[in-house]
C-alpha cells in the first residue's frame, strides 16, 4: 500500500530573505582592503634604473626646506613648474593618486586660511602662497613615497646612522598593520557571509570585530617578544 506524502512536502520552498543594508560592512571591507593593497604593493612608479633612495630622500627634504624658507614668488613658481612637468611624464593613474592625496590636505589648508583672508584681504597673496607651498610639499612627499619601496626607505635611514631600534619599530609597525588589516577584512567577510536577513545590530557587531582584533594583536605582540628573547635580540637591526 503506497503511503501518501504529507502536504507540506509537496510545496516547494521559496524563501527570500529580507534585504539587508550591509553597506557599512561592505564599505569597511572595501576601505580596509584598499589600504592593505596599497601597503602590500608599495612598488609605485619605481621602475628601471631608479635613483638611490638616499638621494631621493635628500632631494625631497631639500626641496621642502627650500619652499619653506624662500619668499621669492619666482623661485616658488619655478619649483612648482618643475614638479608639474615631472608629473606630466607619469601614467594618468599615478598622477591621479598623487593629486588626490595632495588636494585634500590643500583644501583643508585653504579652509583654515579662509577666515584670515576674509578678515584681512591685504594678506591674501601671502596666504595663497602658503597654500601653494603646502600643495607642492605634499606632492613632493607623495612622489617620494610613490617612487620608493618601503625597504629602500629603511635602508636609506640606516645609511644615515639612524638607530636600528627606530628602523626596527617602523618595519614591525608596517608589518603588523598589514597582518591586523587582513584579519579585520577576514572577520568582516565572515560576518557578511553569515548574515541572513536584516541585521539590526550591524554596528554592534563591529565592536566584536575590534575586540577580536585587539586580543589577537596582544597575542601577536607577546609571541614576537618571546621570539626576540629566544633569539637574543641585541638592538642590531639592518632592515629588510
Amino acid at each position: 500500500m503506497q503511503e501518501k506524502l504529507p502536504e507540506w512536502l509537496k510545496h516547494s520552498e521559496d524563501y527570500t530573505p529580507v534585504k539587508t543594508g550591509g553597506a557599512f560592512i561592505e564599505k569597511s571591507i572595501a576601505s580596509i582592503g584598499g589600504v592593505m593593497t596599497k601597503i602590500k604593493l608599495q612598488n609605485g612608479h619605481e621602475k628601471g634604473r631608479s635613483l638611490p633612495a638616499l638621494l631621493k630622500l635628500f632631494l625631497a627634504f631639500g626641496l621642502i626646506a627650500f619652499l619653506s624658507l624662500t619668499h621669492e614668488k619666482m623661485w616658488i613658481l619655478g619649483v612648482v613648474s618643475v614638479i608639474q612637468l615631472y608629473l606630466c611624464m607619469w601614467p594618468a593613474r599615478d598622477i591621479a593618486t598623487i593629486l588626490k592625496a595632495s588636494l585634500w590636505a590643500t583644501l583643508l589648508a585653504f579652509l583654515l586660511f579662509l577666515p584670515a583672508m576674509i578678515m584681512n584681504p591685504s594678506g591674501i597673496s601671502n596666504d595663497l602662497q602658503v597654500i601653494l607651498k603646502v600643495f607642492t610639499s605634499l606632492e613632493i612627499v607623495s612622489i617620494f613615497n610613490h617612487t620608493t619601496q618601503w625597504n629602500h626607505i629603511t635602508g636609506a635611514l640606516r645609511k644615515l646612522h639612524i638607530p636600528g631600534v627606530f628602523i626596527f619599530t617602523l618595519d614591525i609597525t608596517v608589518k603588523y598593520i598589514i597582518l591586523l588589516g587582513n584579519l579585520i577584512v577576514d572577520l568582516l567577510t565572515a560576518m557578511r557571509l553569515r548574515a541572513v536577513g536584516k541585521n539590526r545590530k550591524e554596528y554592534q557587531s563591529i565592536g566584536g570585530v575590534m575586540g577580536v582584533t585587539f586580543i589577537r594583536s596582544t597575542e601577536m605582540s607577546r609571541e614576537m617578544y618571546d621570539a626576540m628573547r629566544c633569539r637574543g635580540f641585541t638592538d642590531d637591526y639592518k632592515g629588510l
